[in-house]
């Protein structure tokens, strides 16, 4: 009896810790994509260089989809500006060691061709771990109606 009371404590420890083990790297994913948000909105291109995928596929809530270089282009040279990125509900989920998937909402106000737009979104964020640190791999979102 003692040795199945043992066995029994020994699994619900190690299950304990595989949960806070996933949890932490969820949180170190998360943690990667609100530093992501707060350079688009600063327009830190120079940050966005080592968040961004070199092989990255950003398509925006138009249907336009853009490479790296492309989106660091248009928030460099200003033709697009997020005022804000404010997520609303966020959920990571991990496909082997070194690639998770969040699928999030976000409130959004971003400045293209001079004019301000606020709109609420869905998203799927895919990311890569590149040695400590987490880049974005492909973005893909859709406007929700108002």
């Amino acid at each position: 009896m003692f040795r199945a009371y043992l066995l029994l404590n020994l699994c619900v420890s190690l299950s304990a810790r595989a949960l806070l083990g996933q949890d932490s790297a969820a949180a170190r994913v998360l943690a990667a994509e609100d530093r992501r948000f707060a350079a688009m909105v600063r327009a830190d291109t120079a940050a966005l260089r080592v968040m961004l995928a070199d092989d990255l596929t950003y398509t925006h809530t138009t249907g336009d989809k853009q490479d790296r270089t492309a989106l660091l282009r248009s928030l460099a040279s200003g033709e697009l500006r997020y005022k804000s990125i404010a997520p609303t509900e966020r959920t990571v989920r991990f496909v082997g060691a070194d690639a998770a998937v969040v699928g999030g909402r976000s409130s959004m106000q971003v400045e293209s061709v001079g004019r301000l737009h606020r709109f609420s979104i869905r998203y799927l964020a895919v990311y890569q771990r590149a040695g400590a640190a987490w880049q974005l791999v492909a973005w893909e979102s859709t406007r929700l109606p108002e």
